[in-house]
């Protein structure tokens, strides 16, 4: 026999053999779990100053509705006060702040935590919770990552403020500073059109010198542990090349984990006599690593094995684990078969709905398969090792989004938001020489007055289009064409709920009727897929109507002429950077298009917009919308939107757009097939007086929870 063979053949003897030998001793616990139910752990975190909270995923409502119930068992029991945070650090910081200073415990979680959990509604008790204790408790955040509205929209001009309050000179322009944290964190991609690597690093190396010369002053151990988590976040998307593994975490986190590490360690060590509980994953809090030898996840060097190392028993991890055998991926649940040899296969066969398993037991040190860094491969390793103690849950059940709805809806007035900018430089006066020539003005220009037609536009983008509720009727048809032949074609129309155009809160959507023109195996397995498709409104999410971005695009004046009646600039844009934070494309790509702006009132009136893409990450090849089983990629290379407003009342409504997708499609033998979709929209019918509000809930019923069956696609149709 092969000795490789033998090997292998006597590896998969002695698991099994140790799988049926392990027995450890388990606590079984009640099905509905409240915090006396966890009486059991004032003997298990004796002398312990930190217990690390861990999840298997970031979706399972019910973990955390369980974690809600031992935290206040450690808070109000075992004196537990901090809770810290898989969260950024200036995020939680912030939402501590203006907690004490008023602001409303669930707004401010909103704002900084990451969404996971702060817009679920199964994180809403311990919300509840800590509103209610919060002049006992504190939070911290211990992530490097920017991770709410606080981050993204105030971390820059309070690290400036910091800096002029300190007399520190940052070296780094602040509005590209802006963009560029933008670009790392939306984007993953440290953009070096305006700030090279080196120079972001040696300016936050020095700023970080300035703050180590400062008082031990509260202020100033965030502000350090701030820039320093700044910094790593440069250094990862810098250098990140993703590892593309089925495991949560690889050795692509080991910057964020050893962050994350003396983030924490450096809140205990200026905060010595808080006892604190960690809110994060199972794999961030796992102790030591030692006895994976599984290729991809055994590089991986989680936080925790780093705080065990200096803190030794002082720290506890207390993993979730579960023998639920199916994960929810992109809107469906799939299923991931337990391996009869692992420790889920064991427990379940328990038959509990609840169980705890200490690590503090000989059995505990067999080595064992388990699936605690995947959804779906199993992992050998010591047990003990990984975490000190386990709850098992015998079944999850998904997270579900808040449907946050305001309590009343605007009126018809419109509200007079200050203007997105200052004037810029009212002395600069376009001077044009004009010579009219049927409908073409020919126009002498020069790039600074293109900035200020561009500048003018955004300035009065409050003004000319609503910032207030409104409905409409949405018609739409789509065409999908396979190899030039039209493979699907159908109608539907929509009852929709816009809430302004001043914000990035998407509309929502009533689905009133379906119509099919051309219907075969190309059926799509749920309408909401295309509803991202459907409305591209270039005010609201365009990066050349952000005053910042719009700086770092070329503009040219084509020509002035004449559209509906009024005299319009049409001006060409570009944009060198490729990525989401320019582009609003996940798929890198070379964005161009062309403006009108009404000469009189800087409207725009049309865009149109041009996509090339330059590569198809593996995500975007699987997302093909159900058609036809034979197809198993997708490529997308090019896109083009041609939007249009037209002046209704006092505001410019988007009320037409034009949408065409190219690209290809492979089946099982690797033959390639053209792909063109055609998605034309018209909206009709605003109505501004009384809107009737649509839940994102109602949309969510309608869109994503039926399934389109053959039946239901044949009979299909909802008047009101």
């Amino acid at each position: 026999m092969n000795k490789k063979i033998f090997l292998i053949i006597l590896n998969l003897l002695f698991l099994k053999v140790n799988a049926q030998n392990f027995n450890p001793k388990t606590l079984t616990l009640p099905e509905n779990l409240t915090a006396q139910d966890f009486s059991f752990l004032k003997e298990e975190l004796k002398d312990v100053q930190i217990v690390m909270l861990g999840e298997k995923t970031h979706f399972d409502g019910n973990i955390f509705e369980t974690k809600t119930e031992i935290i206040k068992y450690l808070h109000q029991e075992l004196g537990f006060n901090t809770i810290a945070f898989e969260s950024g650090v200036y995020d939680v910081w912030k939402a501590q702040t203006n907690i004490k200073k008023g602001e409303k415990t669930r707004t401010a979680f909103e704002k900084s935590l990451f969404f996971i959990w702060s817009k679920k509604k199964e994180f809403q008790s311990f919300i509840d919770f800590f509103d209610k204790y919060k002049t006992e408790l504190k939070v911290f955040g211990f992530d490097n990552q920017i991770t709410g509205e606080y981050g993204e929209n105030e971390l820059i001009n309070d690290l400036y403020e910091y800096c002029d309050k300190n007399h520190f000179n940052l070296k780094l322009n602040k509005d590209d500073l802006e963009l560029l944290m933008e670009s790392i964190t939306n984007s993953g991609v440290f953009d070096e059109g305006d700030i090279s690597y080196e120079k972001y690093k040696s300016s936050l190396t020095n700023l970080l010198t300035n703050i180590d010369k400062q008082p031990k002053e509260e202020i100033h151990f965030y502000w350090k542990q701030i820039v320093k988590s700044v910094l790593s976040l440069g250094e990862y998307s810098y250098i990140n090349k993703p590892i593309l593994s089925s495991f949560n975490t690889t050795s692509d986190d080991n910057i964020r984990d050893k962050q994350m590490a003396d983030n924490l360690l450096e809140y205990i060590k200026t905060h010595p006599n808080e006892k604190i509980i960690c809110w994060g994953a199972n794999a961030h809090f796992v102790n030591d690593m030692s006895s994976v030898k599984t290729p991809v996840i055994k590089e991986h060097i989680p936080m925790g094995s780093y705080i065990k190392k200096e803190l030794k028993e002082k720290v506890y991890s207390l993993a979730s684990i579960t023998a639920a055998d199916s994960i929810y991926l992109n809107n469906t649940w799939s299923k991931t078969p337990l391996n009869s040899s692992s420790i889920e296969q064991f427990l379940k066969n328990k038959n509990k709905p609840h169980l705890f398993i200490s690590s503090k037991q000989d059995e505990m040190k067999k080595p064992q398969l388990n699936r605690l860094f995947s959804p779906i491969d199993f992992v050998e390793s010591r047990l003990d090792l990984l975490h000190d103690g386990y709850i098992y849950f015998n079944q999850v059940k998904q997270a579900t989004l808040i449907d946050f709805e305001e309590n009343e809806l605007l009126s018809k007035s419109k509200i007079e938001n200050k203007s997105i900018i200052e004037d810029l430089n009212k002395k600069d006066k376009l001077k044009f020489k004009e010579t009219v020539l049927e409908e073409v003005i020919i126009v002498n220009y020069n790039k600074k007055a293109t900035y200020s037609i561009i500048s003018k536009a955004i300035e009065n983008i409050n003004k000319n289009y609503p910032t207030y509720y409104f409905n409409s009727q949405q018609y739409t048809n789509i065409d999908v064409k396979v190899q030039n032949e039209s493979v699907t074609d159908l109608d539907f129309t929509n009852k929709q709920f816009d809430r302004g155009y001043n914000q990035s809160d998407r509309n929502s959507k009533q689905l009133e009727e379906i119509k099919w023109n051309i219907k075969n195996d190309y059926k799509p397995t749920n309408i909401r897929q295309f509803r991202s498709l459907t409305y591209n409104n270039p005010i609201m999410y365009g990066s050349c109507f952000n005053i910042r971005k719009s700086k770092k695009f070329a503009y040219k004046i084509v020509e002035v002429k004449m559209y509906n009646n009024k005299a319009v600039y049409v001006i060409n844009f570009s944009i060198p950077r490729n990525h989401y934070t320019y582009t609003k494309r996940q798929i890198p790509g070379n964005y161009t298009g062309t403006l009108f702006i009404n000469k009189d009132d800087f409207a725009v009136v049309k865009t149109i917009e041009n996509w090339e893409y330059i590569e198809n990450p593996e995500p975007s090849k699987y997302d093909i919308y159900g058609w036809d089983e034979k197809f198993i990629n997708k490529e997308i290379n090019s896109e083009s939107v041609e939007t249009n407003f037209e002046k209704i009342n006092d505001s410019y409504f988007l009320t037409s757009s034009e949408i065409e997708i190219s690209g290809k499609l492979y089946d099982k033998e690797k033959n390639l097939y053209q792909l063109k979709m055609y998605i034309d929209s018209n909206w009709s019918n605003f109505k501004t007086e009384n809107p009737i509000k649509i839940s994102y809930k109602e949309e969510i019923e309608l869109f994503e929870k039926v399934k389109f069956n053959k039946t239901f696609w044949e009979n299909y149709i909802i008047r009101k």
